[in-house]
């Protein structure tokens, strides 16, 4: 496959997800959530069920963002790393990336996403999501650090990784306009217990 045509596979892709995404929303707005199903977004979308599945694992993930691809960063972040790097420093990029302030209000008319949090399909599913990225982000964690059996180092730094970006978006559904500001301290509170780990110190030379 050529350059040009790989691009325009992407790009069809990405229309068909946000035919997708703007078909929920319309059916959300016309008749609320129960009135939503895989079925009736597709029809609106103009595509077969079957290509829904190949975008959303769920209907509730239409409505709660990419969530996969900023986890995938993190692991990637994390294994390109240079070994001298301490993990928090490399996913530090990560963490404040699309953190800057919207330069323009949400349209009234699509639900926000604490709304839809007030769904316990959605709040369920959200919860599901994040538990699975915890997982994956400690997985990562303990093969980079080569972390044995049993050992929490892993899941703990994956923990306080994934509960600071869970705090600080829910923070900033209620300050917009300080979302930088609310993950950069997010990521100070981090660092202060964090700073160093997986960062291979230098061996001493022997005498």
């Amino acid at each position: 496959m050529s350059q040009a045509e790989a691009g325009l596979r992407a790009r069809k892709k990405q229309q068909t997800r946000q035919a997708l995404i703007e078909a929920a929303l319309r059916l959300y707005r016309e008749r609320g959530l129960d009135g939503v199903t895989v079925a009736k977004i597709a029809k609106e979308a103009n595509v077969a069920s079957r290509t829904f599945f190949g975008y959303f694992e769920t209907k509730e993930d239409v409505f709660l963002g990419r969530g996969d691809d900023r986890v995938n960063l993190l692991i990637e972040a994390i294994r390109s790393r240079d070994r001298r790097t301490p993990i928090l420093t490399a996913v530090r990029p990560v963490l404040l990336r699309d953190r800057e302030p919207p330069r323009r209000q949400q349209q009234p008319a699509n639900p926000s996403l604490s709304e839809l949090l007030h769904h316990p399909s959605i709040a369920g599913r959200l919860r599901e999501r994040w538990n699975r990225w915890e997982d994956q982000l400690a997985g990562a964690i303990a093969r980079d650090v080569g972390a044995g059996p049993g050992d929490p180092e892993p899941r703990v730094v994956a923990a306080a990784i994934t509960g600071a970006i869970r705090v600080a978006a829910a923070a900033a559904l209620e300050q917009p306009r300080r979302r930088r500001q609310i993950a950069e301290r997010a990521f100070e509170l981090l660092s202060s217990g964090l700073s160093r780990y997986g960062a291979k110190a230098s061996m001493p030379r022997e005498n």
